[in-house]
């Protein structure tokens, strides 16, 4: 008999299985001899009796349910070492490998009498098996889409997952979306779309500090646009189109529409205010007060259906609501959830949640941006119109990924989304000047030119999609989206496959003296590798260089504007994310000879026919080495913004450079000059992170690498990187 546990959620795998076997409870409770109401509290999860359990599974199997009899056999297994996944996990099979190999892996590492440097291998193997594991058991991920403003985001998100009121409803098929939707600078904050028990509307308000910092601003300009101090000639300064229109409904303050003389004009109350306003303090005191912050509190919001609305519209006005600052009870939100019910179904098993970030209307590299790029369980889609493919910040954003990151571009992780509006896609030419016949053809012409574009850049590998709200079918770009991801986890699921070969081939030929004499063969070469080549190449760039090069190509003023009267900590522009970026891309530049060395090293031990055993050892090898350089461009980045953080952020330069506003053209390069001439004096600094970088490079690279060739060599934890004695060191 089976012993069934909570975790396996039992019961609601069971209705799952009758329900895909066209099966009753009627019918099972007949077949299995129990009552019916038994089996109903079974699929509740109200009774996990094992004996129940058993009868029902073997009635579903006689009446023909496909997986009752592999459900049985999944739930048997005694999981030791990762999380049981769920029974319908597209990777379970990998998963179950894994946790065999695991079991190996921890009974050979008990025995102390076999040679060091195989259990250094399967050492480094067992971590890598439970990292590769723990992603695939997990099956939620997110889908970001990024893109310029204005490009048509939130519409093509709108369509392509249904987020749409019903036609009946929309005076345009256009005008359908739930997402609020416009010519650019609509949505305040990211929104994220995902499953839930109901509709309903969850939000993440605005810290205090945030919310004032914002209103500040807003009435920063406002003075400063209504008084003579600090103007500058042919730039202005002021929070975004959203953040304004927000704080106008929050504090009653919107311009006000009125008939003069047959004409039609519009009243400002804020120019009112701030006029009998006696400084800035007490205008910005009198906007604070009018928007009752304090009164704001509520989070939630869910559907009623008394107010017998469809739901999809209930969903569209009390977003727009949310997002434009006009439910009096409800704060600034800095990040709202869209809670749909079912929502992602059609991407199976995996539990989606759709974010639709901000637009990019200045910098691109920006720190919410890089918690996308990097966050391994999130595929990205770059968004452009399909004139402009693949647009600005799609460009600058895989040229940043390249230039900080070393992530490969064709494993799923990002994809380019173009959005064709009618007619362009035939208007595309091919190479003798002929115009597409159909928008296939046409996009066929423009996924031909960008990849051309990209490869010139060095950025080849980045697939392409296309979709017309007006035309094409978006069931097929879900299709797309959802390969995306796929190919994501199968990216993993291979790799861990190979570390369960290359494991298991250890553990099975351990005894066999070729194998260990290859194995160690490696090691002695690779240590006299490591003797040879230890140092970090010198420091190519100082990490403050991308900072000053970015705020001097700022588009906009307000941006720096915002950022130096945060401390340069601004969401738009934050310059010490920033230097963390340069140190980062340094890092990159300085180990790139370095691991191409290596690279070239181990192909030429697979080269070597007396090593033939070691193959798989040897590639394991280069997949750590990976893994490494991964883990040290991450740590040299925030080595960069710890090192800098605080003494930048409080250096009295940051009001030096707010000050610099209102004299005359050239506000960008002042700033940029001041912060020079800081970051030039503090030279200590740059000498601390240049030490920081150096003891990193040893940890995430050079020490694990060491384990594998020394056998006194401590280990360094990858999560503090303090050294960890081999002794005593077997179980996971």
């Amino acid at each position: 008999m089976s012993e069934y546990t909570p975790t396996q959620k039992v019961g609601a795998a069971l209705a799952r299985l009758r329900v895909e076997a066209s099966v009753t409870q009627a019918i099972l409770a007949e077949k299995s001899g129990l009552d019916q109401s038994r089996i109903s509290r079974i699929e509740k999860g109200e009774v996990v009796a094992s004996a129940d359990v058993d009868r029902a599974l073997e009635a579903l199997e006689a009446l023909g349910a496909p997986n009752a009899k592999a459900f049985k056999e999944y739930a048997g297994r005694d999981w030791q070492h990762i999380e049981p996944p769920s029974f319908w996990n597209p990777e379970r099979t990998c998963l179950e490998i894994t946790e065999e190999t695991l079991d190996e892996v921890e009974t050979f590492l008990t025995n102390d009498d076999h040679p060091w440097p195989l259990r250094r291998q399967i050492e480094r193997q067992r971590d890598s098996l439970l990292r590769a594991a723990s992603f695939l058991g997990r099956l939620s991920h997110n889908v970001a889409f990024i893109g310029d403003m204005g490009v048509g985001k939130s519409t093509a998100i709108s369509f392509i997952f249904d987020l749409l009121v019903p036609t009946s409803l929309a005076d345009k098929a256009i005008n359908r979306p739930v997402l609020e939707t416009g010519a650019g600078g609509t949505t305040i904050c990211e929104v994220h779309i995902k499953g839930g028990p109901e509709f309903g509307i969850s939000l993440l308000p605005m810290s205090d500090a945030e919310m004032r910092e914002t209103v500040s601003d807003f009435c920063a300009a406002k003075w400063v646009a209504n008084t003579s101090e600090g103007r500058e000639a042919g730039e202005s300064v002021g929070v975004s189109r959203e953040a304004e229109r927000a704080i106008r409904n929050m504090s009653g303050l919107g311009r006000k529409r009125e008939t003069v003389e047959g004409k039609i004009v519009y009243q400002d109350p804020v120019i009112d205010l701030a006029k009998s306003s006696s400084s800035e303090d007490e205008f910005r005191t009198r906007v604070l007060a009018l928007m009752n912050l304090d009164d704001r509190t509520r989070r939630e919001l869910w559907y009623d259906s008394s107010t017998r609305k469809h739901p999809m519209e209930w969903v569209t006005e009390t977003f727009k609501a949310v997002n434009n600052g006009r439910l009096k009870e409800v704060p600034l939100p800095k990040s709202i959830d869209l809670l749909i019910p079912n929502f992602g179904r059609t991407f199976g098993e995996l539990e989606i949640t759709v974010i639709d970030t901000k637009g990019v209307d200045d910098v691109a590299v920006r720190e919410d941006l890089d918690h996308r790029l990097k966050d391994p369980r999130t595929g990205i889609v770059f968004c452009s119109r399909f004139n402009d493919a693949p647009g600005t910040s799609t460009r600058v954003l895989l040229q940043h990924m390249r230039q900080t990151f070393s992530d490969r571009f064709d494993t799923g992780k990002v994809s380019i989304l173009a959005l064709p509006r009618s007619e362009e896609a035939r208007a595309m030419k091919d190479d003798i000047g002929e115009q597409a016949l159909t928008d296939s053809e046409g996009y066929e012409f423009k996924q031909m030119q960008v990849s051309s574009e990209l490869s010139a850049e060095d950025l080849a590998g980045v697939p392409m999609l296309f979709y017309n709200v007006e035309a094409d079918d978006a069931a097929i770009t879900r299709s797309d989206l959802f390969g995306q991801l796929s190919r994501m986890r199968k990216a993993v699921e291979e790799r861990l496959f190979d570390l369960c070969a290359a494991s298991q081939d250890i553990i099975k030929n351990h005894e066999a003296q070729a194998l260990n004499a290859a194995i160690e063969e490696v090691a002695n070469r690779l240590n006299t590798f490591l003797r040879g080549n230890r140092a970090l190449g010198a420091r190519e760039r100082l990490a403050h260089v991308d900072a000053i090069s970015t705020i001097k190509g700022v588009r906009y003023a307000s941006t720096l504007w915002a950022s130096t009267r945060r401390g340069g900590d601004y969401t738009g522009l934050n310059v010490v994310h920033l230097v963390g970026v340069g140190a980062a891309r340094d890092a990159k530049l300085r180990s790139e000879s370095w691991f191409n060395g290596l690279n070239a090293f181990l192909k030429s031990l697979k080269a070597d026919e007396g090593l033939s055993l070691a193959i798989r050892s040897i590639d394991q090898i280069a997949a750590n080495a990976a893994a490494s350089k991964r883990a040290f461009l991450e740590a040299a980045q925030l080595g960069g913004v710890e090192v800098y953080r605080e003494p930048l952020s409080q250096s009295p330069v940051w009001s030096a450079c707010a000050s610099e506003w209102g004299r005359g053209p050239g506000f960008k390069l002042r700033v940029a000059d001041r912060l020079e001439n800081w970051f030039a004096k503090e030279a200590k600094l740059k000498d601390r992170l240049e030490q920081m970088i150096s003891g990193l490079w040893e940890q995430t690279v050079i020490a694990p690498l060491e384990r594998l060739v020394d056998e006194s060599a401590p280990e360094a934890d990858p999560t503090t990187g303090n050294v960890i004695p081999f002794k005593g060191r077997m179980s996971a």
